[in-house]
């Protein structure tokens, strides 16, 4: 619990959420049951059971843990490629091609120019054999003549075998150029991005991004309202899609604020003002507990983890539904096993500030069937377990729930918290990323 301490926004939210469900049990209440004052009671069971859930969702998708970046040569014109994103490829398998034409045009003028260097080379060779032989027949300032243009020869040769050598190694290059002029894949696996002859992926040069088939991890999706969230090393939980109860621990290992990605989604209250741009942001985790039961491309959801999963023992209410009184009693509204309403004394035990709530040693049981406090809470009163809601009269008294009461009530109060976001979703599960 020591991490949830120092992550204070969830508790944040939540007594927002259970104020606001206050205001909204109150309506409930008087429109409820078979009588106009019958109030509604719901079992301690269904409360506690995980009924609110006040954990920021975000989606996911498992993906390969390795993705390595095939760069093209940029001496070279690529002149085909021939796969796409989400191909799967096995080791050996052509990725992009190089132009060949200008290559074998490349060979033919090194070839050339070797050669009239070569022959440049001979020439000079004879003709420094002349000079020795003609040398021979003179003497004094003559043969000092003779050496001068011999040496001078010689010094041309050893530059014409100098660049012969260096025109040879090009040319060696280039003749591999020809026979591997298909870029392969270095290992099986599936290919992420794929790039344009006149638009590489990044500045590298990249053209292909291929992710292998081994250890997984998990990529998610974060808005930018919400990545404040996250950080590096936070622990969250990923659960399937499919099947929420099935769930493994992981780590942020990193979070992509440098490449944004850009979504056409409505407005955070489904108006008809029509759609926002929103920016969202990849990060990625590391599975702590392995990847037993994680298939490549499974859809999951990520959630921090504030202890939600622990298990503690006993049974622990929300605060909301307890009234205490100054001398450190406390009771609950709850019906007394005949549909009437009593005020019941409970036993308090340790108190968790960080879900706000109280442990109960006597007084309550998980079948009980309590009440939301408020002051419409009268004993003999009849209770009910059908929650029925009038819309207009909730309006009457209330009126817009988003607008009024959430602008009213709560936006000056808890702006400096939630730094002018919008609430998403304040009551039950907040599935950030849909």
């Amino acid at each position: 619990m020591e991490f949830l301490k120092t992550h204070k926004r969830p508790v944040i939210i939540a007594a927002v959420a259970v104020a606001l469900i206050a205001v909204a049990l109150f309506f409930l209440l008087r429109s409820g049951g078979s009588s106009a004052n019958a109030v509604y009671v719901q079992s301690v069971r269904e409360i506690t059971g995980g009924g609110l859930t006040l954990v920021e969702r975000f989606s996911g998708v498992a993906e390969s843990q390795k993705t390595e970046k095939i760069a093209a040569d940029s001496t070279k014109t690529v002149k085909e490629i021939h796969v796409q994103s989400g191909d799967t490829v096995k080791k050996g398998d052509k990725l992009f091609s190089y132009d060949t034409e200008l290559i074998s045009l490349d060979v033919q003028q090194a070839q050339l120019e070797i050669e009239s260097l070569q022959s440049s080379v001979a020439t000079a060779n004879n003709q420094i054999s002349q000079y020795q032989r003609e040398r021979q027949n003179v003497s004094g300032s003559e043969r000092l003549a003779y050496d001068a243009q011999i040496q001078q020869l010689q010094a041309e040769i050893n530059s014409n075998n100098y660049e012969i050598k260096t025109k040879q190694a090009a040319l060696e290059r280039l003749k591999n150029s020809l026979t591997n002029a298909d870029v392969l894949a270095p290992f099986d696996g599936v290919v992420d991005q794929v790039g344009t002859v006149e638009a590489p992926i990044d500045g590298e040069n990249t053209m292909v991004t291929l992710r292998n088939g081994g250890e997984l991890r998990i990529k998610g999706s974060v808005s930018e309202q919400n990545v404040a969230l996250l950080s590096q090393g936070q622990l969250v939980i990923v659960r399937s899609r499919v099947d929420p109860t099935i769930s493994w621990p992981g780590t942020i290992d990193s979070i992509d604020t440098g490449s944004a990605q850009k979504s056409e989604n409505e407005d955070y209250y489904g108006g008809e003002g029509g759609g926002s741009r929103a920016t969202y942001y990849s990060f990625y985790v590391n599975l702590d507990g392995g990847t037993d039961g994680v298939i490549m491309g499974q859809h999951v959801t990520i959630e921090p983890d504030y202890g939600q999963t622990e298990v503690r023992d006993g049974l622990w209410l929300n605060a909301g539904y307890l009234t205490i009184n100054e001398d450190g009693s406390a009771f609950v509204w709850a019906d007394n096993g005949r549909g009437k309403l009593e005020k019941r004394s409970v036993t308090l035990g340790d108190y968790d500030e960080d879900f706000d709530e109280y442990e109960i040693l006597d007084g309550l049981t998980q079948d009980d069937l309590i009440a939301w406090p408020d002051e419409t809470c009268a004993a003999g009163l009849p209770t009910t377990t059908e929650l029925v809601f009038d819309d207009e009269e909730f309006k009457e008294d209330f009126g817009s729930f988003d607008e009024e009461f959430y602008e009213e009530d709560f936006e000056g109060e808890f702006e400096g918290e939630f730094e002018g976001e919008p609430m998403e979703e304040p009551m039950g599960s907040m599935d950030a990323e849909g």
